[in-house]
């Protein structure tokens, strides 16, 4: 007997839920290797002054030698998973408010539509939608609008951050605007992942709506 095609919102809400569980894998990642990196900082570990003749060369201090190749390794970790789950947690915050858009204007989209390029989803251009009007009646849209301005205050840190990359004789004032704006675009990924849980709260919430105004009568 074949199995049952699930209905488009179950597929909608699994797309959600899967791009937050991606953020939270990729977060969980982040925080071992930053962990990971503090564990081998040789400022923070108590030094063997042993060394030992390598043939043909000088002398190598094999655990200087191994805190340094792993500190390598763990930083090159710690910067790689940061990207992820920074583009993941974007992914889930526009992907899930994108839903949650489509839904309030009477479609039923199976999925979550984002693209992909290099392993990394491509975020729809423009900032996230301003859905406090439309959730009105929903308790949380206050909390979702608050979140929403904070990403986008905390995008627009990394843009000016990014702008000034290439950059390396700046002003005192630009230097010290950069490092302002370094630390406010450091908490983009959290940002967005809180803002991704928020909206798949709201999600839920035009669902089950659009659900109770049919079994009413109330979309003929």
């Amino acid at each position: 007997m074949p199995k049952p095609t699930p209905a488009w919102f179950d597929t909608l809400t699994a797309s959600a839920h899967a791009l937050g569980a991606a953020a939270r894998e990729y977060r969980t990642a982040h925080q071992t290797a930053c962990t990971a990196s503090w564990n081998v900082d040789p400022t923070r570990v108590l030094p063997i002054n042993g060394k030992l003749s390598v043939l043909e060369r000088d002398f190598v201090r094999p655990q200087d030698d191994a805190l340094w190749r792993l500190g390598e390794l763990y930083g090159s970790l710690r910067d790689t998973t940061k990207k992820l789950y920074e583009n993941t947690a974007q992914a889930y915050a526009y992907g899930t408010a994108a839903a949650v858009k489509s839904v309030l204007n009477g479609e039923r989209p199976p999925h979550i539509e984002l693209g992909r390029r290099d392993s990394r989803y491509v975020l729809p251009a423009g900032p996230l939608p301003d859905l406090r009007s439309a959730l009105s009646r929903w308790t949380g849209s206050e909390r979702l609008a608050s979140l929403r301005q904070r990403v986008l205050e905390q995008e627009h840190a990394l843009a000016y951050v990014s702008d000034f990359a290439c950059y390396e004789d700046l002003a005192e004032y630009e230097s010290a605007d950069l490092a302002h704006a370094s630390e406010r675009a450091a908490g983009l990924a959290d940002s967005a992942y809180a803002y991704g849980e928020a909206a798949e709260s709201a999600l839920h919430f035009v669902l089950l709506t659009a659900a109770t105004n049919h079994a009413s009568g109330g979309d003929r």
